[in-house]
């Protein structure tokens, strides 16, 4: 079993929109995959609870009982888990981070966002587990911005996911249907960048998912392998 935390301290960055977002894709793969969600408002785990349709478990609970938590995923087969962190929680977020195999520090390209990564790098470094900073929410007409941040970051020597998000209308609409990228529109560019996203973690962390059934996502014309 393969544990991914998603990590930031700054709120509004969209730590929870990537890990629903990793999470189905890593379900359409067939992989076994629960998202825990440890922020006290609950996101992740009520869109969990409002899902008509198959996709992955979603699971919330205090930090306090995160390793049994996992434990009972690891027993029930888990392949991947995704833990979705608070803002401004720094114990919770340690703690996330020190159980994982990888970590995923989503941040806006902006100078406060930015500024703000450093304290979960610093957690990272200090808990000795590999982490990248994922580029997100770039508005579609300056992608210049996202360039410019991913040459600043790796100038920094952070480690910086090669994939940016966008600032996608998929992604917004998230929050406002519940419908995941894939799900909505498996042929769109913020599907594209999830997937491209998704492969790539697959790699750091040492999954290889079996390819999409073509079945579960209708006309899907790429497939993650």
């Amino acid at each position: 079993m393969k544990t991914i935390a998603i990590v930031s301290q700054k709120g509004g960055v969209g730590k929870t929109t990537t890990a629903i977002e990793l999470g189905f894709a890593a379900h359409l793969v067939g992989l076994a995959v629960a998202i825990i969600d440890l922020d006290p408002q609950g996101t992740a785990a009520k869109w969990g609870d409002r899902r008509e349709t198959d996709g992955p478990s979603v699971i919330g609970g205090q930090a306090s009982r995160l390793s049994i938590i996992l434990d009972t995923a690891r027993e029930n087969g888990a392949d991947l888990v995704i833990i979705d962190t608070p803002p401004s929680a720094e114990a919770i977020a340690l703690q996330a981070v020190k159980v994982s195999d990888y970590v995923l520090i989503p941040t806006r390209a902006g100078g406060f966002d930015i500024e703000a990564i450093q304290t979960t790098l610093e957690m990272a470094d200090f808990a000795k587990r590999p982490a990248s900073v994922l580029i997100n929410s770039i508005p579609t007409n300056r992608l210049h911005l996202g360039l410019t941040t991913l040459a600043g970051l790796q100038e920094r020597g952070f480690s910086v996911a090669p994939i940016m998000w966008m600032e996608r209308a998929a992604f917004a609409d998230l929050g406002a249907d519940g419908l995941p990228a894939l799900e909505r529109d498996p042929e769109s560019k913020a599907s594209h960048e999830v997937i491209d996203l998704f492969e790539w973690l697959c790699v750091q962390v040492g999954l290889t998912p079996s390819p999409l059934e073509d079945k579960d996502t209708k006309n899907l014309s790429r497939k993650v392998a």
